[in-house]
């Protein structure tokens, strides 16, 4: 993993990174990796896929508590609360699902402007040796 990921990782637990002679240098030499650190995609897929994991968790456990009470005169247990936690946590999960492919198509988007941008400063600089 690189440093720019390490540092994303670390904020994601409230850890401030601290700017170290490694961490200097490191981006001394691979300055185009700088832009890592403030990668907002691989942030927000990171906090996707933890809600994605809490739904679909969710959505289980009540199942698996529904059929374990299912012999048992916990009416509004098993109907109520159980069926409400579990329509919670497909909505969690539904929304990450959708979170992540709009995330991965504002991505795409991002990358191909990129290439753009990349294209058009290559193309001044040329124009600009030539006059």
């Amino acid at each position: 993993m690189n440093i720019g990921k390490k540092i994303i990782n670390a904020s994601l637990w409230g850890e401030k990174p601290k700017v170290t002679d490694d961490i200097v240098a490191h981006f001394r030499k691979e300055p185009k990796e700088l832009d890592l650190i403030i990668d907002k995609e691989y942030f927000h897929s990171k906090f996707i896929w933890f809600f994605f994991i809490l739904g679909i968790s969710a959505t289980l456990l009540s199942r698996i508590l529904k059929f374990l009470f299912e012999n048992t005169s916990a009416y509004f247990i098993n109907d109520i609360v159980l069926d409400i936690f579990s329509e919670l946590g497909i909505a969690v999960f539904g929304g990450a699902i959708t979170a992540y492919i709009l995330e991965k198509l504002k991505h795409k988007t991002y990358l191909d402007n990129v290439k753009l941008r990349n294209e058009i400063i290559e193309r001044i600089k040329e124009l600009e040796k030539n006059n």
